[in-house]
């Protein structure tokens, strides 16, 4: 953690070096695209109390029955009916017409009628300060989580999940259309003490992960932004056994981001492309000399577009590598991709249908004979959205999947029907320069 501090002090020392040298006066023409989205984030916030601006809403989500809360992980299903409520708050409070302060803090109970061993209180607290200025823009920030959550195909149980973020970036707009940043970011990592396949899962993945991108973009439409990223990243574990995980990792990322337009009436759809599609190639590099680097092509893409009036297609990828929570392996890559479409049936109301693919495969290390080392799912979503009122949204959904393990194992189902429900006002957030993928 001190060395994350130093670093982060670096990199507001570098901030402030852009900050003393770029020119004095810039024209209006030129104020960085982020500091347009902060502005917007202030503006559109739903409440205000003096200074500040307050966003804040209910959320009931995935409230139903659920064929098998571990996902086929264990050997016999286990149905329970569930449930998760959660508060989300923002408060923003602009301290000048060019500072602005911001925290979000969102509390949730997750609760299973049987099996009370897995109910739970989760929350996720982030803060950051911004500065925008004409051809700078400034952000620091920090965060502590503390939920229990599914980590991974591998591991389908609630295991409870701490961390302790701090971020930071610089964005320097050299002309109208471009621009540069430098970001960092530091993740502290601490799982509760569960042993799967001999081992603990907090002696393979407590860790500490930094990273610093440099990227560079360019914006020649108001609809489309170009960016190119160079990442190097170091993970360093807090092992308690004799495992050597240490690594480092080198990344490439090209981007686009297609920025959506006002939506039509209470249609809230674009008129063309909205969403972001990233690809890039990352080498893991093992510092223990006995276990196997990887290389390999990673990207998300989540991108939305208007087939017709009432129509809308969307497409989802994502593939990147993880840290395996087995001896045998010390990490492997997780690939996933859906399509899906939904028809506005009116202002009101929408229905959507969605499937997702995804495996998993192992190039660092090889398995052990016989072992079970991949997966495979699928699943079916068909959702019902209604707005019952302005600030009130309400879905009925129903999914199913199938999970294959591999070997002899059957393919284990899983069926999921319920609704959720949102009232209130969640906020806008904003468009920020982020390093590498998700």
């Amino acid at each position: 953690m001190i060395t994350r501090l130093y670093r982060f002090a670096a990199l507001a020392a570098a901030g402030l070096a852009c900050l003393l040298t770029a020119p004095p006066d810039a024209p209006a023409q030129v104020r960085t695209w982020v500091g347009a989205n902060l502005e917007q984030m202030v503006e559109s916030a739903r409440w205000r109390l003096g200074a500040l601006r307050i966003n804040a809403a209910f959320s009931l989500a995935n409230a139903g029955y659920d064929s098998d809360i571990y996902y086929g992980f264990l050997s016999e299903p286990n149905p329970d009916v569930t449930a998760s409520a959660s508060l989300p708050v923002q408060v923003i409070l602009p301290l000048s017409k060019k500072v602005v302060l911001d925290v979000t803090d969102a509390p949730q109970y997750a609760f299973y009628l049987d099996a009370a061993n897995q109910r739970s209180w989760n929350n996720v607290l982030e803060g950051r300060l911004h500065i925008a200025l004409n051809r700078i823009y400034i952000q620091a920030g920090g965060g502590m989580s503390n939920v229990r959550r599914r980590l991974s195909p591998e591991l389908e149980l609630n295991v409870r999940q701490k961390a302790t973020r701090l971020s930071g970036l610089v964005l320097w707009q050299t002309s109208r259309i471009t621009s540069l940043a430098l970001i960092y970011g530091g993740v502290q990592y601490a799982y509760d003490d569960v042993f799967v396949d001999g081992g603990s899962v907090a002696g393979r993945l407590n860790r500490n992960v930094e990273t610093v991108d440099l990227v560079g973009y360019v914006q020649f439409s108001p609809r489309i932004r170009l960016s190119l990223d160079g990442q190097y990243a170091s993970y360093e574990f807090r092992r308690s056994g004799p495992e050597f995980r240490d690594a480092a990792s080198y990344a490439f990322f090209a981007t686009a981001e297609f920025i959506p337009d006002i939506a039509v009436g209470d249609l809230e759809i674009s008129r063309r492309l909205s969403g972001a599609a990233a690809v890039g190639i990352m080498m893991i590099d093992m510092k223990d000399p006995g276990r196997r680097d990887g290389t390999g092509l990673v990207g998300e893409a989540s991108v939305t577009a208007r087939l017709s009036r009432r129509m809308s297609g969307q497409i989802m990828f994502q593939r990147g590598f993880q840290f395996s929570i087995y001896s045998g392996s010390s990490f492997y890559l997780a690939t996933s991709m859906g399509a899906g479409l939904t028809r506005y049936l009116s202002r009101k109301a929408n229905v959507s249908y969605n499937f997702t693919y995804g495996l998993t495969s192992y190039p660092g290390s090889e398995p052990e004979a016989g072992s079970v080392r991949f997966y495979r799912y699928l699943t079916h979503n068909l959702r019902l959205g209604l707005r019952l009122a302005r600030h009130l949204n309400m879905s009925f959904f129903g999914s199913f999947g199938q999970r294959d393990r591999g070997g002899p194992a059957p393919l284990r189902d899983r069926f999921f029907g319920g609704l959720s429900l949102t009232y209130g006002f969640v906020g806008q957030g904003m468009t920020a320069p982020r390093g590498g993928i998700r």
